[in-house]
Formats: C-alpha cells, structure tokens, sequence
C-alpha cells in the first residue's frame, strides 16, 4: 500500500513545510507536523468547500484532505475501502470567511488501529500552534456517531 506520507504526527514535530495560499501569495506555515507538509495536494474529499453545516462541530466553510490515492481510499463504485489503514491522515482546514484564510486545522491520524486527533490554531504572529489531543477525548466521542465509515464524516464526492 502506497502512502502519501508516512510520518506520524506529534506537536513536536513542528514543521516549516505546510504551504498556504492567501491571497494568491504561497505563505510558509510554521507550527504544524511535518508529518502534514503538502497536504493541499493530498486528496480532497469535498468537491466544493462546504460553506453549510449549522448543526455540525465545525459550522465554518471548510475542506477536507487525505494523504491517500484513490486507488487506495475508494471502491470502483466510489464508496470508502474500510477500515482506513493505519498512517491514514485526515486534515480539516477552517476557513475564515473574512480574513480568507485557514484559521484552524484539525488532525485525524489512525494509529495501530485507533484514531487520534489534534488540531492548530493560526497565532497573531501568523504561525500555527497546536495541540495532540490523543485518542480518548471530545473529538472521538462526537466521531463516534460515523462509525460506519471508520469515524470519518466527509465522504468522498465525485467529480
């Protein structure tokens, strides 16, 4: 099985890779994993940027990444290939719709079997700082209620 990438993720791991795109510029993000370097070129799951989600977590225009190939991820029918192997990275960006920019973002990475999350926060400086929250916490408890896609909301939307 082919991987994207195959670092695990760890706060400690800051990395100096993750570029962002604002305002046509490419900007250096620091303060993320280097295990997420590239991962706006990763698959994405959503089609659109979801912009609607009232009754969701994560309200805010968002899009969602994985660092694997659709061979990989999808059936020839297009539905998820379960469960997800391990070093599967899952990447939710938050967009702020008036600064126009991603303002957090939120980290699955299945390890030995088990989710764990994490998310970063963009700083005043501009650099992100963040937080492994580990696999027992409010993130697996709301993520529990997609357990039929191996705890992973987004599915894929064809093109």
């Amino acid at each position: 099985m082919h991987h994207m990438n195959r670092t695990r993720l760890s706060v400690r791991a800051v990395a100096s890779g993750l570029v962002l795109l604002l305002g046509g510029a490419l900007v250096l993000a620091q303060g993320v994993p280097a295990a997420l370097d590239g991962y706006m070129t990763w698959l994405r799951l959503n089609a659109d940027t979801v912009t609607e989600n009232p009754s969701g977590a994560h309200p805010q225009p968002k899009n969602v990444y994985v660092n694997l190939g659709p061979g990989e991820l999808l059936t020839p029918e297009g539905s998820f290939v379960l469960p997800f192997p391990d070093e599967t990275i899952v990447v939710k960006e938050r967009l702020d719709p008036e600064a126009l920019w991603v303002d957090r973002i939120y980290v699955m990475e299945k390890i030995e079997g088990a989710w764990s999350y994490g998310f970063y926060d963009r700083t005043a400086d501009g650099t992100f700082a963040g937080q492994d929250l580990g696999t027992d916490n409010f993130c697996s408890g709301c993520h529990q209620g997609a357990s039929g896609t191996d705890f992973v909301f987004t599915t894929y939307e064809r093109r």
